[in-house]
């Protein structure tokens, strides 16, 4: 039992620890996180696309071994907290007065001249010593103790670290992450987690009033924004999410992610001898007699050339016929009952943008938060507050007065020498000596 105690306490562990969860880090930030199965798949290659997702590496900060790896360094961090807090405890309640006065550390000495009382009086006046009670066969023990509170900072930082690793951990298990898509000019409640099948429905919507993309003149993507308004019950917030700037309501996050164009095309079927004009779209397939229909498959644009991918299906028959249309180019035809059909892509009537915008529900952010704060105050105290005594023995002689200083660090002990005769030069100073 006490080498399982000792392994978990050990300070390798934790390094081993951190460097795994760094390690696991670099994954999450070098792979695309939350892409469907089929994504790692074709971009990686099976194997490797395989053991990314067997090892979730996929939603890295989610997955079993991260969450795991997390669980295994909060124990170990409360267990070197637990084995090495009575040493610095004993530290802090540590007397001043326990001092063997012919054995001062880092001792240093001077002599003076004058009336004892009367260096007693400047040793506690102006140099704020304390006095102690307690007798030294007539000599006089003085002491200042600076920032004692200080030896127990560093147990600040460890239980900051548990706090982060804590609001980690609620992240990780209660959070989630996922995509909402909303066509232009409507509302949508409903987020598709990256990894559920099951969506999760707000209780709150959202409206795309408007989505604007702005381009470089290469005709790359610069800019993507969403003008959104929440709507609540009665109550609305209009906001703008961009990339870099997303846009937070009721713990989600929303992130402007991605987006996608659903275009109108304009269509003239040729039948019957006569001409007909349609409205096509991904969502308005086109019906023709009641008996023919037009299906929308695809699109796209190519050197220039806007094309659209139709099926045409005969309900009587059940027949599919795939085909592509071009603008500008022949027509599509179809035989139909000793005639035949043709279509032709007239134009782009309208094109409505879907935005897609990436929700993250983090109930953990502020317990990090607090985590990294109650951090940087507790290495405030272990850098810049160090722990530090000093000691006076004030031995009256016939002739003269002896002392016999010395002092204590917890760590800067190599200046404690030049305090001690900065301490020595301002007494001579004040007795003009």
């Amino acid at each position: 039992m006490s080498k399982l105690w000792d392994f978990l306490s050990s300070a390798k562990l934790a390094i081993i620890l951190f460097l795994i969860l760094a390690f696991i880090s670099i994954f999450g930030t070098i792979i695309p996180q939350g892409e469907p199965s089929q994504f790692y798949l074709m971009k990686y290659g099976p194997s490797l696309g395989k053991i990314i997702l067997f090892l979730k590496l996929d939603d890295a900060y989610r997955s079993w071994w991260y969450v795991g790896t997390l669980f295994f360094f909060l124990a170990n961090l409360i267990a070197c907290s637990v084995k090495r807090f009575p040493i610095s405890w004993r530290l802090y309640k540590k007397d001043p007065l326990e001092i063997n006065p012919e054995n001062l550390p880092y001792k240093y000495q001077i002599t003076l001249k004058g009336n004892p009382s009367e260096i007693e009086s400047l040793i506690y006046n102006k140099l704020k010593f304390k006095k102690a009670e307690k007798d030294f066969n007539g000599k006089i023990l003085f002491y200042k103790d600076l920032n004692r509170w200080a030896h127990l900072s560093v147990y600040l930082v460890h239980f900051s670290i548990i706090i982060v690793i804590i609001g980690a951990l609620i992240g990780a298990i209660w959070g989630y992450r996922g995509n909402m898509w909303i066509i232009e000019g409507q509302t949508s409640n409903t987020v598709s987690p990256f990894k559920s099948k099951e969506p999760i429905f707000l209780d709150f919507s959202i409206k795309l009033n408007k989505f604007t993309i702005e381009f470089y003149p290469d005709g790359t993507p610069k800019e993507y924004i969403s003008n959104v308004t929440v709507i609540d019950g009665n109550h609305t917030i209009d906001a703008l999410i961009k990339v870099n700037s997303p846009f937070k309501y009721k713990g989600l996050t929303f992130y402007q992610a991605n987006y996608d164009t659903i275009p109108e095309f304009k269509i003239k079927v040729r039948y019957k001898g006569e001409d007909r004009f349609y409205t096509l779209s991904s969502f308005s397939p086109v019906s023709i007699d009641d008996r023919y229909t037009i299906a929308l498959n695809d699109f796209g644009s190519a050197h220039g050339l806007i094309y659209a991918k139709i099926i045409f299906f005969d309900s009587e028959t059940g027949q599919q016929i795939p085909g592509i249309i071009i603008q500008g180019f022949p027509h599509f035809n179809i035989p139909v009952d000793k005639d035949k059909l043709q279509i032709f892509l007239e134009n782009v009537e309208k094109i409505t943008y879907v935005s897609g915008l990436q929700v993250k529900r983090d109930p953990g952010v502020p317990v990090v938060y607090t985590g990294f704060i109650l951090i940087m105050i507790g290495l405030l105290g272990v850098y810049f507050f160090e722990p530090k005594t000093f000691w006076i023995i004030l031995i009256p002689e016939k002739d003269r007065i002896i002392l016999n200083m010395g002092a204590y660090a917890k760590r800067e002990r190599d200046t404690l020498r030049l305090k001690l005769e900065e301490i020595g030069s301002q007494i001579k100073s004040f007795t003009n000596q």
